[in-house]
């Protein structure tokens, strides 16, 4: 009789955690993800001559960080910095440079070894699919 009501105790108890157990990460863990690595990818920037820059993301606790773009193929020489501010809020990652550019979110966001996935919205577009690799 005991060890069929441990049994049903235990049976009872993974249930629980099964479906307590959520599947989407967690904004805490997603907070500690972003701040910390460097994240880069293509975020749709380009120059003034419409050549495409490629986005490389510093993420400080704080809620600002930095946007190292340079072009694809030249990592070693940064074109232009842009400072962001950052907020991370039930799984979108909204991004926000200032009133000269769009505001960026990332929704669906997906945290995995070294990369990031979501689907990009620009002003509140979808743009299309996006993935930021750590580095």
């Amino acid at each position: 009789m005991k060890k069929m009501l441990r049994t049903a105790t235990w049976m009872v108890v993974c249930l629980c955690l099964t479906f307590l157990a959520s599947c989407e990460q967690d904004d805490d863990i997603l907070f500690d993800y972003l701040v910390s690595y460097e994240w880069g990818g293509d975020l749709g920037f380009a120059d003034a001559f419409d050549r495409p820059l490629e986005s490389g993301l510093s993420f400080d606790g704080n809620g600002f960080g930095v946007d190292a773009q340079c072009y694809p193929g030249d990592y070693v020489h940064v074109a232009f910095e842009l400072p962001f501010r950052w907020m991370i809020y039930d799984g979108t990652l909204t991004l926000d440079y200032g009133n000269d550019y769009p505001l960026l979110e990332i929704c669906n966001i997906h945290i995995s070894v070294d990369r990031m996935d979501g689907e990009l919205y620009v002003d509140g577009e979808w743009d299309g699919p996006v993935t930021l690799f750590s580095y």
